[in-house]
């Protein structure tokens, strides 16, 4: 199943391994969480109704009831109302003792439904959810003291976030426009989206971990989403902050670096023939890409005394900007595929690597292409993922400070090379 796809039922007996694992990902992530729960009821000397063992217990129960009946149905919403009857008996039993706190009981309810995913082999969303969910847990003296530190200016900035992704986004239509209906409103609106969000979520870490980490946890962060982004918001951020420009360039290195073994997790997922040819080469991109990485972050620690400011959020005018860019680049994609002719696949992927990663891996590594060796299609993955890399570069340049624009072209530009003579030599050994 691909991300994003529909959910895919598994038979546990005709497919053991695939039930193993999602019940595996299901306890493990049960586990995250209520090993949080624990430690909360250690630390604040309260007694909570589920912990170490029980929430697990939850994410076992949700993801075999899927398995077992291979649907989201009754038994899923059974087992749902049982837990459901046990966080009630629990909120009236702490209430009667004076407690009003719910975060317990809510992430009881949470848990099973990441159980469920998991069983539905939805392993990549149950994992953000189970993961966000024990982050949340774990920051709550620092997500309790961050509102009373917002000044104006940035509580205009999360109003407006929270405007242009809950109001504006959803009554875009959803359709294509333009020549060849290249142009979906939405779909390019979700980009400024994503970019503002990113910049918010960088905002959000610095003030939770400080300057520097807090950038280099949204770096991070931002690979899981979309690394084009991320060198975007980065770039627009090098402006307010030039004396930072080598922080601000290893945190979008680090972006990079996730989007490379995204892709490979992605490929193992629909495509596991193309990991003999995509490993190597996304390895030495990312060797390549983490040295230049260290020796920019060494940079950075000495290219200003203080830590990076947390200024304002994100740049709304950036990032429509960029979005428009990127509306062109996909017209300028799509006219470059339907001429190319004989040479499609390949160019074509490369071309499309300019936008989008994701779904030129799952095309080629899923077999949506016939007639596509994997070895061709892993070569094909390899050229999307370098030409992105020098998108991100180009983007890089044209939205950032010159110091910004060096530094990430130094990080990018090792990942590329790495990356082109590990594919030329598994090309020519071939």
């Amino acid at each position: 199943m691909g991300p994003g796809g529909p959910l895919e039922f598994v038979d546990p007996v005709a497919q053991p391994e695939a039930a193993l694992l999602r019940l595996l990902v299901a306890g493990l992530l049960g586990g995250l969480i209520g090993v949080e729960r624990e430690r909360d009821a250690s630390e604040t000397a309260r007694t909570h109704f589920a912990g170490v063992r029980t929430f697990p217990l939850f994410a076992l129960l949700g993801a075999g009831l899927v398995l077992a009946s291979a649907e989201v149905g009754l038994a899923v919403v059974a087992g749902f109302t049982a837990v459901g009857g046990l966080v009630v008996a629990s909120y009236v039993h702490t209430s009667r003792q004076g407690s009003v706190g719910a975060t317990t009981e809510t992430a009881a309810l949470i848990t099973y439904w990441v159980g469920v995913l998991a069983g539905a082999g939805a392993l990549l969303v149950a994992g953000a959810l189970g993961i966000g969910v024990a982050v949340l847990l774990a920051g709550k003296s620092r997500l309790e003291a961050f509102p009373r530190a917002l000044s104006r200016e940035e509580l205009h900035a999360a109003l407006t976030l929270a405007a242009i992704a809950a109001v504006i986004l959803p009554i875009l239509p959803d359709a294509g426009y333009g020549p060849w209906k290249v142009w979906n409103p939405r779909r390019l609106w979700a980009m400024v989206v994503i970019v503002c969000g990113l910049s918010f979520m960088a905002f959000v870490g610095m003030r939770l971990w400080g300057g520097r980490r807090g950038l280099y946890a949204s770096g991070l962060l931002g690979g899981l989403v979309s690394s084009t982004a991320a060198t975007v918001s980065f770039a627009t951020r090098s402006r307010g902050q030039p004396g930072h420009a080598a922080t601000l360039a290893a945190a979008a290195g680090l972006s990079s670096l996730v989007m490379l073994a995204r892709v490979v997790i992605l490929a193992a997922l629909v495509g596991p023939a193309t990991l003999p040819v995509l490993v190597p080469v996304l390895t030495a991109a990312a060797g390549g890409g983490m040295a230049a990485v260290a020796v920019v972050a060494r940079r950075g620690r000495h290219e200003a005394a203080s830590e990076p400011a947390v200024a304002n959020p994100f740049n709304l005018a950036e990032a429509i900007r960029f979005a428009a860019f990127y509306g062109l680049v996909l017209l300028l994609v799509e006219a470059a595929s339907r001429t190319l002719g004989t040479w499609g696949v390949i160019a074509a992927a490369a071309l499309a690597g300019l936008t989008d990663v994701d779904a030129v891996t799952l095309a080629l590594a899923g077999g949506a292409v016939t007639g596509l060796d994997p070895g061709t299609a892993a070569a094909a993955i390899a050229l999307a993922v370098l030409s992105n890399t020098l998108a991100k570069a180009a983007y890089a340049a044209w939205l950032g400070t010159r110091p910004f624009a060096r530094a990430t072209a130094a990080i990018l530009g090792a990942a590329f090379v790495a990356g082109g003579i590990a594919l030329a030599l598994l090309r020519r050994l071939a």
